[in-house]
């Protein structure tokens, strides 16, 4: 029986391994020299490790033998290799003449005493020019596509460029992009990569922007660039999108709640919303994706954090009062939920036939119901409240044998209600009190920035009091919510 004749998961799990054999046993690093001199100067120059190859170049060299044995394998090596497609963007200007690009040969070059090399220019965009030139003449390559990643490029030629990449991947499914895409790519681009009723390839399942600020004049031009937004048009369907990540804080352009609004129209498919690190989306525009897929929606993240860490920019206010506590608890399909909210309440951890697991966040700046003119007493009732809602979920949760832990955070501290545990920075609490509270604390593992405990030096350390203790400090008003 030839090998070719197996079944093709064995004979993929042969060649599988072999491939990992090869990358345990090929070259994984890659030269530098000290310097680039400069033509006509004499500089004597060291050479080091610069660092691993990427594993792109690694899957590349391990592939090497097995996409020269029949045209089955090197079929099964293209689909290998091309199945993700990682392009960064070039930083830095060395190349050496004397390194060979054939990297089985680096043995031979640790044995040069006198490494020699030049300062030569390299197109910061020459790898996406040439994946572009390559899709467009083999599409063998391009039909192996799966996933596509995209970082570092913002310029208008760019974003053609990366346009143009992926028009010549039918089959891709995972994409990650600069936002500038979605601003300069015209309405037939987007019905294009989202590849939705074209009758080609597959549609595609997940979508990634990202968002940087841009230099003065990549802000510049992004800012007059006149192409209309492709979202207006109704061709661009987001309907089989199955999950969407917005991540990353800019001043150009950057996606906001009109935007999310536009999408949600279509969008009612997600299974997974993620926006995390910007605070140009509020809770309005999470919402309007949260109800378009409200009986699909497994995984929501919507944390707009800030650089300094703990304390989160406003998460948005809503303009109707409309109270989310419910909504969200009502959502059939969550199982992960990590969200900020202007308000939150009781109602929001009622639902016990929840999905829920693992861990839940829920990140909020008042209680529901409450204002400037409510006493501390009444607050520190409906704090408790919460806190034994989320208690009665996790031992709901545990009755069905799924692990769910819970963190509040609020007012400037972390509560974990599982554990009746409250942990912030009470120095201001302890002066208001004269000394009397509190009665007993126990050092914190938790900060402003989480679990990683506290950042900086000058920050102090947390503490930890209990939950009862906690709470009779607000009533007292040494501790203001």
């Amino acid at each position: 029986m030839h090998i070719n004749d197996l079944p093709h998961e064995i004979l993929s799990n042969i060649l599988q391994e072999t491939v990992d054999a090869n990358e345990a046993e090929g070259v994984g690093y890659t030269y530098g020299l000290s310097q680039a001199p400069l033509p006509l100067e004499k500089a004597k120059l060291t050479k080091y490790v610069r660092g691993p190859l990427s594993p792109e170049c690694q899957r590349w060299d391990a592939t090497n033998s097995i996409r020269q044995v029949c045209g089955q394998w090197h079929e099964w090596a293209l689909n290998y290799n091309f199945e993700h497609v990682f392009e960064r963007r070039w930083r830095g200007a060395e190349r050496w003449a004397n390194l060979s690009i054939r990297r089985g040969s680096y043995s031979v070059y640790e044995l040069i005493d006198s490494p020699s090399g030049y300062a030569v220019y390299r197109d910061p965009f020459g790898h996406l020019k040439e994946t572009d030139r390559l899709f467009a003449n083999a599409s063998g390559c391009a039909n192996a596509v799966r996933r596509m990643w995209f970082n570092g490029f913002y310029t208008a030629e760019t974003d053609k460029l990366i346009l143009s990449v992926v028009s010549h991947c039918p089959q891709l499914e995972y994409l990650s992009v600069p936002w500038t895409v979605l601003r300069r790519g015209t309405a037939d681009d987007w019905v294009d990569l989202l590849n939705v009723g074209t009758g080609t390839g597959k549609p595609l399942h997940s979508l990634e922007f990202q968002a940087v600020c841009l230099p003065h004049d990549q802000a510049l031009s992004l800012e007059e660039d006149p192409t209309p937004s492709p979202l207006d048009d109704p061709r661009v369907d987001f309907s089989a999108l199955k999950r969407l990540k917005i991540f990353g804080n800019t001043l150009h352009k950057p996606i906001c709640d009109e935007d999310l609004s536009q999408i949600a129209r279509t969008a009612t498919n997600l299974e997974c919303l993620d926006i995390t690190n910007l605070s140009t989306i509020s809770v309005a525009g999470m919402l309007a994706l949260v109800k378009a897929s409200y009986s699909t929606l497994r995984v929501l993240e919507h944390s707009p954090r800030s650089s300094d860490g703990f304390w989160h920019p406003f998460p948005g206010r809503l303009d109707n009062g409309e109270h989310i506590c419910e909504l969200l608890a009502g959502l059939p399909e969550m199982r992960d939920l990590s969200i900020s909210v202007p308000y939150m309440c009781a109602d929001m951890f009622a639902n016990h036939e929840t999905k829920l697991r693992g861990e839940l966040q829920v990140r909020a700046t008042d209680i529901c119901g409450c204002s400037t003119a409510t006493g501390p007493s009444v607050r520190a009732e409906r704090l408790e409240a919460v806190t034994v809602a989320v208690r009665r979920l996790i031992n709901a949760r545990k009755r069905t044998r799924l692990e769910l832990s819970a963190e509040l955070f609020f007012a400037g501290c972390i509560f974990q209600p599982e554990k009746e545990l409250v942990h912030g920075d009470f120095a201001l609490a302890e002066i208001s009190s004269g000394g009397q509270w509190p009665v007993r604390k126990q050092p914190s593992t938790l900060g402003p920035y989480g679990q990683t405990g506290t950042y900086g030096k000058d920050e102090g350390y947390w503490d930890a009091v209990s939950e009862e203790e906690y709470l009779q400090a607000v009533s007292r008003g040494w501790v203001a919510l």
